[in-house]
């Protein structure tokens, strides 16, 4: 039986963010890519949490993971299984750019000013992906996710809920969230499995289908038979 798996998407993504992964992922999988951008991520999950299927395994990227750990949080007897990258539990930070409001007044200036900063510097093609994408979403909505994200709480204190197994991958070059924000992380999750990709940025379902995909795989399949 192939694992139910809804996926979540990052700020401005959508399912390409995971396109390439599901395709080599194939029939070992039933994906479901879930795209909710309400002004909390409470209000997210909620929507999520009713469209999805009763058990199911959970992967976010960066806001889909903050909203991913929303989530789990709020039903941790649904997730069976969680895949994090590039998602800080650390609520806001008083450096935080503000997204929201930009995304409002200057669309284009801010896809992409981020499409620099969320793919490895020689990710051509993966920028230009998610320049796609942050137009399909557009601005609005992405400026619903990003007051989202700035008025998440912390959920470093209640990590030790979530005993669900766990992934975590980052990007060594993640230009957004660093590499030592994903190891703690996956030191504060009872039971994570700690995984670095090089030449790789914050996108690593875009950037590194292929090794991300396998990594999952192999995680998933482990998982299945430590259970059974």
């Amino acid at each position: 039986m192939p694992t139910d798996v809804v996926f979540i998407p990052a700020l401005l993504c959508d399912e390409d963010l995971y396109r390439d992964v599901i395709t080599i992922a194939g029939d070992a999988i039933e994906a479901r890519v879930m795209i909710s951008p309400q002004s909390s991520l409470a209000a997210s999950a909620a929507d999520i949490l009713s469209q999805a299927p009763p058990h199911f395994a959970l992967v976010g990227t960066s806001y889909g993971g903050n909203l991913a750990l929303e989530v789990a949080l709020t039903a941790p007897e649904r997730v069976t299984a969680l895949w994090l990258m590039g998602c800080d539990p650390a609520g806001p930070r008083a450096s935080d750019p503000d997204l929201a409001s930009g995304l409002i007044a200057q669309p284009d200036a801010v896809i992409d000013s981020l499409a620099g900063l969320v793919v490895h510097p020689d990710a051509t093609e993966a920028a230009a992906r998610f320049v796609a994408m942050a137009h399909r979403i557009g601005g609005h909505a992405g400026a619903a996710q990003a007051t989202a994200l700035a008025a998440r709480r912390e959920v470093t204190s209640r990590l030790g809920m979530l005993h669900m197994p766990a992934m975590v991958l980052w990007g060594k070059n993640d230009a957004v969230v660093p590499l030592a924000i994903g190891r703690a992380l996956a030191d504060d999750l009872p039971h994570a499995h700690f995984h670095v990709l090089k030449d790789c940025g914050h996108l690593p379902t875009l950037e590194r289908p292929v090794e991300a995909a396998a990594l999952f795989i192999e995680f998933l399949t482990h998982e299945q038979h430590h259970h059974h």
